[in-house]
């Protein structure tokens, strides 16, 4: 009976975590919206750049519009983007990262990092390709100069 009653609400979560991701994430309260989406980039930048993720700055989600052209022309999306320090490092970027997410499926399609490469996620899980996870490199900060 106790099994029966824990498979019911392992059920239970699973369904409504699966409802969450399949709806569109302008039907969702800002807060959850946010939450879902930055989880997603996290999981994102994790596998395919882990130390872009700074981790001492909140993401910032913002909804872009419409993809203007390619395969997801006319289709929404937001970003999620990572900030860093720039009086600790510099990178090429004024972010970390930044992870494309459908608005529609919840898919991250792309990620750019802050040293200007990036990959499309979307073409490495297509083609079941492995890539391995982008080096974290910044320019040397400029030496402050004493007179």
């Amino acid at each position: 009976m106790k099994k029966l009653i824990f498979i019911i609400v392992i059920m239970h979560f699973t369904l409504n975590a699966n409802s969450l991701f399949s709806q569109n994430f302008n039907e969702l309260p800002t807060k959850v919206r946010d939450s879902l989406l930055i989880k997603i980039a996290d999981r994102a930048v994790e596998k395919y750049g882990p130390e872009y993720n700074r981790g001492y700055l909140t993401p910032i989600v913002k909804f872009e519009g419409e993809c203007k052209e390619g395969d997801h022309k006319g289709e929404s999306y937001y970003t999620v983007t990572y900030l860093y320090d720039k009086t600790k490092e510099l990178l090429d970027q004024d972010f970390s990262a930044r992870v494309v997410i459908l608005e529609k499926t919840g898919k991250a399609i792309g990620i750019l990092f802050g040293n200007s490469h990036g990959y499309s996620i979307e073409d490495i899980e297509k083609k079941g390709k492995t890539v391995e996870k982008m080096p974290f490199i910044t320019r040397k900060m400029p030496e402050k100069f004493k007179y």
